[in-house]
């Protein structure tokens, strides 16, 4: 008789099981099959068996396998020559391991996922070469951060009605995904969940999502549709659908906040339509109905000319304008107090009026600052080769030197207090001078700027040796300013990494961490080369996030007593696949 496969259940197993008419049980209740064959000790399972799922029994690529709540569950099923199963489920959750990549069919390139999955884990299935469709069924309630990150094959994923949760990161950088089907039991999509899935086409969002989360969809080119098939949506938050590729948008009637930045870079969005009163849109601009900000500026309304007004009653100016490369000369009406992006702003501009009757933003030198203290510099469009600032300002605003275009070289005033994140882009600038009143330096000041030569005059918080910027007692490790290419040495003083300090570094391969005591936030974002990192014993924190988009980092080896640090996986793409306990 035709058989799938065989059970050899040791004579230990008489005291829980039983065997009844063809029909074999675990336990009292625990219907394991209900077409057997029994000669001896071997069971045989029947082609024409029909299998009830009870407990944690389960076939998986024609194997029966226990799944073991706890040690003296495996002992149990081990005894009774049940295979136990080597994949790791905690309350539900199918935990990182590198046995999960045995789930997937090579011949197919599908994923099975276990019935007793209601979660599937953090990295559990990230950077998995070969895997092209997942069929996720509806036992799985959430599908955990960065689930499924990176799988550069795949190419559709059916979600079954019964999923509730997409955690943040799951699908980021699944760059083929074209298809993805989602149930109207999805309650919530997470930060990202679908970033860079950059052959993805069409999505529909379900009916019970009331918000559109950070980067949801961003840089998503070929998105070209999207479709609510509900009206709980209330708000779409910042690059919700950054450098996405439609042309056409519906705001549903519930919708009561979009952030200025959602729809930022979509250079085809020209036809908005809106089924409620709390947006307009018009003369090329989403706005809410009080007109005191703008949502939306099209690219393709205002291609072509030379100057941008903001509306009178505008108060916050944070739409982008960046894509407009025509503009020349930008208008700041009396209204305005507050420019929230000024990443945004055009990089060509070589005027910006501040109208009579405005008292938040005046113009000097071709700089753009507040009035009111603390003064913050907003946004430089001088044109010249070398700057020197000769504006009283406090603050050294993100991105304020995008607009000096042609800058070689710029000295900052001796006033400045505060830098803050990435204050000039591209790779013109070569020198940089920081005065000494200087006590906050954000990490990513001058990001992927390599070949700029950081020079601080006189400061008593901050120093710099071999192109690396410590805190003046060398405790705490800023960042690095030179591409590193191959292998980083951290200083014996150093007990602080701070959040970002290695960000893009793509060409670093290892690392060591000496004496180090705290491990911040992203300090390795996209270090591309990066695939393995040692933790001394020396370590006492590790930040939720440290490893968060270190796409290569699949090995974390912690020379401490298991779980000793918490947080683990801390934000690393490969989840616990990744980490080693030493001791």
């Amino acid at each position: 008789m035709a058989e799938e496969y065989e059970l050899y259940l040791t004579e230990r197993f008489s005291k829980d099981r039983s065997f009844e008419e063809g029909a074999l049980y675990a336990g009292k209740n625990a219907l394991i099959y209900n077409s057997v064959q029994e000669e001896g000790n071997i069971y045989t399972v029947l082609k024409n068996s029909s299998k009830k799922y009870v407990d944690n029994f389960e076939v998986i690529k024609g194997e029966l396998f226990y799944f073991a709540q706890n040690e003296q569950e495996g002992k149990w099923a081990k005894e009774i020559g049940i295979k136990v199963s080597p994949y790791i489920v905690i309350d539900g959750e199918l935990m990182s391991s590198n046995t999960n990549l045995d789930l997937m069919d090579e011949a197919t390139g599908t994923i099975i996922i276990p019935q007793a999955v209601t979660k599937i884990g953090e990295g559990a299935f990230s950077n998995l070469e070969g895997l092209r469709t997942i069929v996720i069924p509806g036992t799985v309630k959430e599908i955990g951060r960065n689930a499924f990150r990176a799988n550069k094959t795949l190419e559709k994923v059916i979600i079954q009605e019964g999923v509730e949760i997409i955690g943040s990161e799951a699908f980021r950088q699944c760059s083929n995904l074209e298809t993805i089907e989602l149930p109207e039991s999805i309650i919530e999509i997470q930060n990202s969940a679908f970033y860079m899935c950059q052959n993805l086409r069409e999505v529909e969002i379900p009916s019970k999502i009331t918000i559109i989360n950070y980067c949801t969809f961003g840089t998503c080119p070929k998105l070209s549709k999207v479709t609510f098939r509900g009206d709980k949506v209330t708000e779409i938050v910042k690059e919700a659908f950054y450098n996405t590729g439609f042309s056409e948008f519906r705001i549903t009637k519930n919708v009561n906040k979009i952030d200025n930045a959602a729809f930022t870079a979509n250079t085809q969005l020209s036809n908005i339509t809106i089924d409620n009163d709390n947006f307009i849109y018009e003369e090329g601009m989403l706005m809410p109905k009080d007109k005191k900000s703008i949502t939306f500026i099209s690219t393709k309304y205002y291609q072509g000319k030379t100057e941008f007004k903001i509306p009178e009653g505008v108060t916050d100016f944070g739409a982008s304008i960046v894509n407009l490369s025509t503009i020349k000369k930008l208008i700041i009406t009396s209204k305005v107090s507050k420019i929230s992006n000024p990443r945004y702003i055009a990089r060509g501009i070589q005027e910006i009026e501040v109208v009579s009757g405005n008292t938040a933003f005046e113009v000097s030198d071709k700089c753009l600052y507040t009035t009111q203290n603390p003064k913050k510099l907003i946004y430089c469009f001088s044109k010249d080769s070398e700057i020197t600032l000769n504006v009283d300002v406090d603050i050294i605003g993100s991105f304020s030197f995008c607009g000096a275009t042609n800058a070689t070289k710029i000295t900052l005033n001796d006033t400045a207090k505060t830098i803050e994140n990435q204050i000039f882009e591209g790779d013109k600038v070569k020198e940089l001078t920081i005065k000494s009143q200087v006590n906050y330096i954000s990490p990513m000041f001058c990001l992927c700027n390599y070949n700029t030569k950081v020079i601080i005059e006189n400061n008593p918080n901050y120093m710099i040796e071999n192109d690396v910027i410590y805190t003046k007692d060398k405790k705490k490790l800023l960042t690095v300013i030179s591409k590193i290419n191959g292998k980083f040495i951290l200083d014996d003083k150093v007990e602080k990494i701070i959040d970002n300090a290695f960000y893009n570094q793509s060409e670093m391969t290892e690392i060591d961490l000496k004496n180090v005591k705290e491990i911040g936030n992203a300090i390795f974002y996209d270090c591309k080369k990066l695939t393995k990192i040692e933790i001394p014993n020396t370590v006492e924190r590790i930040s939720s996030s440290a490893f968060n988009s270190a796409g290569s980092l699949g090995e974390i080896i912690i020379n401490k007593t298991e779980n000793s640090i918490s947080g683990a996986p801390w934000g690393c793409p490969y989840g616990l696949r990744a980490v080693i306990w030493k001791k």
